[in-house]
């Protein structure tokens, strides 16, 4: 329970003709975790014989109507009108279920056969569609081009057919920062006097004014003026191709961009018809694909002679045997293995891939752990201590009832909607759930339920304590009491990391680690504590001493220091009471600031009020409830798991078929 589930190798040969059958058998329990043996085949003298299997000749295919399939469906996606809010909300909290489609176990060659009908037929009506709407997006473009430039030298009453450039001249269009524009004129006399330049009415962007320029010169001095007009920031206009005076080509692109949008439109509406029809036709073929794909490419890992297939796998040990009877079954006993348990080598090396064994309250809390470190093969596994310690801690820190009572709310929403497709969201809505129902038990300890709500607007005395308060942990009456449990609680959390590295060393044989890294402090702590039972100073002096030359043996004379850390770690418990406060202080603030509006402004101060003291708790709430999730999260990982933990091992990867809109045919 405390350690990752024992694994084992199984080393498989069957002839070519049964491993067909036996990888998709296998594929769809998910027992194993397949090795790579293409490296070792080529370079390990043991695999003599052994080329390296190949991949399924259909296997390219398959992975090219895979991608051809997803390509269509985002295609169909993105023509989807969009949710409002509401049914936004809708779908996190009841999700649409989804019902499997039962299909069957086709050979690679027929599923990509259908695969390719079903998608070319699709593709043959959606192509045409999407071509026109990337024309649509390159005429788009250039009609929105066009207005701009019409726009931009609208206060120019000319036929933009004459400002298209000749044999002799050249006219160049465009917009300069008024601030730049005698300068411009300048260094263009100084080039040639055979210009002409006409000036419209300002515009201002941003913070910068600009002044639209026509500009007329000889061929021969164009590229010169134009560098110039690029030093000082001319945006060139291109009226290239365009005829008609500005308040035309703007009605004209106008009209054609309004004409263009509702094509659009027509065509998102038509694609939207074809994924009604199509889009769950495509999932399931799409789904089926991505499964054999990874089946056909499972192969490559293999190695292989002219008859027969050999591949390596890591199974947990409870199930090797049910794997072994079914591989047997599927071949028809013509099929070797040999099982072996994983070597030193492997295991001091991480080369054990690692599948936690917890029950379930505390499977969600895996994604913590994993999120610091997969857990080592040989190592204790945390889960279980930090699925118990961190929705107190979270509760310890929020203690406000009626906070928790909409966590709990939360999580559960969580759990029971978007939790059904997603393991993720499953397992947050679990822990949500246990954070929200802790926080509910320690605020009405403590005295929170919105803040002093209450005592200052039902019972009418803001001192007053709630009937489920326990005085001796009222948080504000008696913080001292909720700093010293913080602290004890504190110290029971740092010692079982302790036990568990004394443990793990003991078990490793790491005597140095364990001098310095955790007997040590235990034996500070007890010298401590016997000091308070006796009251003996000899004997507080000689255990001090023992744990001294203990820290000094394992980490050098330099670790003395670590003492100061080591206090650090006790004290960094304090923050449960800090946070605790602050959650309770902004509630309290919150209602006295709703209680000052409606006593001194008359009707309107009843409206603020409400808005003030919903807006405070609305923040309070999200803010403390963020604080107190880092918070806990830090405890383990940098208090907790800082004195024993090391990870760092591979996670258990099955080869498992993931399905959620296919069920194989039995």
């Amino acid at each position: 329970m405390f350690r990752p589930a024992r694994m084992q190798k199984l080393s498989i040969v069957t002839l070519n003709k049964y491993s067909k059958a036996t990888i998709d058998a296998l594929h769809e329990k998910g027992y194993i975790q397949i090795d790579d043996l293409s490296e070792v085949i080529q370079e390990d003298e043991a695999y003599e014989g052994l080329g390296v299997s190949k991949q399924d000749p259909v296997a390219s295919r398959i992975a090219s109507l895979s991608m051809k399939c997803n390509n269509i469906i985002d295609t169909l996606k993105s023509a989807e009108q969009s949710q409002s809010i509401v049914d936004v909300i809708k779908g996190y909290i009841s999700p649409k279920e989804i019902q499997p489609k039962t299909v069957e176990n086709l050979q690679s060659d027929e599923l990509a056969d259908k695969a390719e009908e079903i998608i070319n037929k699709v593709d043959n009506v959606l192509s045409p569609i999407e071509s026109r709407m990337n024309e649509i997006g390159s005429e788009k473009t250039k009609y929105k081009d066009s207005l701009n430039v019409a726009n931009q030298l609208s206060s120019f009453d000319i036929d933009f057919a004459y400002l298209q450039n000749s044999k002799y001249t050249n006219v160049i269009t465009g917009r300069l920062p008024t601030d730049n524009l005698a300068e411009a004129k300048s260094q263009i006399e100084e080039i040639t006097q055979e210009v002409e330049i006409a000036e419209g009415s300002t515009t201002t962007s941003g913070d910068v004014t600009y002044v639209p320029l026509i500009i007329v010169c000889a061929s021969k001095f164009e590229e010169e003026i134009s560098g110039v007009l690029r030093r000082l920031e001319f945006e060139k206009l291109d009226v290239t191709n365009l005829s008609g005076k500005s308040n035309e080509i703007i009605e004209a692109s106008e009209s054609k961009l309004d004409e263009l949008e509702s094509e659009r439109k027509q065509c998102l509406k038509d694609i939207d018809e074809i994924g009604q029809r199509s889009k769950e036709h495509l999932l399931v073929i799409n789904e089926q694909l991505e499964v054999e794909k990874e089946r056909t490419e499972i192969y490559s890992y293999f190695g292989e002679t002219e008859t027969s297939k050999m591949f390596q796998a890591w199974v947990p040990k409870d199930k090797v045997e049910e794997t072994k009877s079914l591989i047997d079954e599927l071949t028809d006993g013509h099929s070797v293995i040999e099982t072996e348990d994983p070597t030193d080598e492997e295991i001091d090396n991480n080369k054990v891939p690692v599948k936690q064994m917890n029950p379930g309250f505390a499977k969600p809390y895996e994604l913590f752990v994993n999120m610091y470190s997969t857990p080592n093969y040989k190592d204790i596994d945390p889960t279980i201590i930090m699925a118990l310690c961190f929705p107190f801690f979270f509760g310890y820190c929020l203690t406000d009832a009626f906070y928790g009572i909409i966590l709990a709310i939360v999580g559960f929403i969580l759990y029971q909607g978007m939790g059904k497709f997603s393991k993720t969201y499953k397992s947050f809505g679990v822990i949500v759930v246990q954070c929200g129902l802790w926080t509910i038990l320690l605020g009405l300890l403590t005295g929170g339920f919105i803040g002093d709500f209450v005592p200052r607007f039902i019972m009418g005395d803001a001192s007053a304590a709630l009937p489920t308060v326990l005085p001796d942990i009222n948080a504000f009456a008696h913080p001292e009491n909720i700093l010293i449990i913080a602290i004890i609680i504190g110290l029971i959390h740092l010692n079982i990391a302790f036990l568990f590295g004394i443990i793990d060393n003991v078990k490793r044989g790491n005597i140095k680690e364990l001098c310095g890294g955790q007997l040590c402090w235990v034996l500070i702590e007890l010298a401590i504590v016997l000091f308070i039972v006796t009251g003996s100073l000899p004997l507080l002096g000689i255990v001090f001493v023992i744990a001294l030359l203990l820290l000094i043996y394992g980490v050098g004379p330099m670790g003395v220091m670590d003492i100061f850390g080591f206090l650090g770690d006790i004290l960094s418990y304090s923050r449960l009471l800090a946070l605790c406060l602050s959650t309770g202080g902004i509630a309290m603030t919150a209602n006295l600031l709703c209680e000052m509006l409606t006593g001194m402004i008359p009707y309107v101060g009843i409206v603020l009020g409400i808005i003030v003291f919903l807006a405070v708790h609305l923040f309070n709430i999200a803010f403390q409830s963020m604080g107190a999730f880092i918070h806990s999260l830090r405890l383990h990982f940098v208090e907790f798991f800082g004195n024993f933990y090391e990870g760092d091992s591979a996670e258990f990867v099955p080869f498992k078929a993931s399905r959620i809109y296919t069920k194989v045919k039995e």
